[in-house]
């Protein structure tokens, strides 16, 4: 009698910032080359976040995306008291899901699920499925695809928050407390909203701004 085959299901989980198209583009890839469905999950907290239109925005696209490589995208929201991970594990297992897909990002509300005991509690809950962490920030590239050409600009402290500056010449920022980088403004917006790239340590950061202030989560 011929051995059953194991169907292979791919999940994976975005949240709203330039990384989701990234992720996708990986998941969709995979589930091509296994033969595998593919459905792109994101989980709203259970607090009010702010910025929705933005948010909106992003899951347009992600859900466009999502149906364009044939899969299905899902929105779960994370109950009172209930922690991201036991969504993510629920909703694999009631699609029988055999290998989950996370980016690595640096802030928001997805920065809690890439920290602390975040991973092994997604592990416990997921028995045999497999985790995919994916270090995003190795894919400068998405920025070209999710935002306009980047230019240099500052950060300059104003009033305990640091604000957007325009471009600069070396010698042209005299502020101790001013932060040099680049600019890159999200497409289709008319506000200076988008990512602020510096270099630490001879690895590049992304600074979340949205309407000319760093946004720290």
């Amino acid at each position: 009698m011929e051995k059953e085959r194991h169907q292979e299901s791919i999940l994976v989980c975005v949240h709203y910032g330039p990384h989701g198209q990234r992720l996708i583009q990986r998941g969709s890839r995979l589930a091509s080359l296994l033969g595998a469905p593919l459905r792109v999950m994101t989980v709203e907290p259970a607090r009010q976040e702010t910025y929705s239109s933005e948010k909106e925005k992003y899951l347009s696209g992600w859900r466009k995306q999502t149906e364009e490589s044939g899969g299905d995208f899902l929105v779960r929201k994370c109950g009172s008291g209930q922690k991201t991970a036991d969504v993510i594990a629920d909703a694999a297992k009631e699609a029988g899901v055999t290998q989950i897909i996370i980016g690595r990002a640096s802030q928001s509300f997805w920065h809690e699920i890439t920290h602390g005991d975040f991973v092994d509690d997604l592990l416990d809950r997921i028995g045999a499925i497999d985790l995919h962490i994916v270090a995003v920030q190795r894919y400068p590239e998405l920025l070209e695809e999710t935002h306009e050409k980047g230019f240099a600009a500052s950060l300059v402290r104003e009033n305990g928050r640091y604000v957007l500056a325009g471009g600069y010449e070396e010698d042209d920022i005299h502020d101790d407390d001013a932060i040099k980088g680049v600019f890159f403004r999200e497409l289709d917006t008319d506000f200076d909203s988008g990512l602020f790239k510096i270099v630490k340590n001879g690895q590049a950061e992304y600074l979340k701004i949205v309407q000319g202030e760093w946004i720290k989560k």
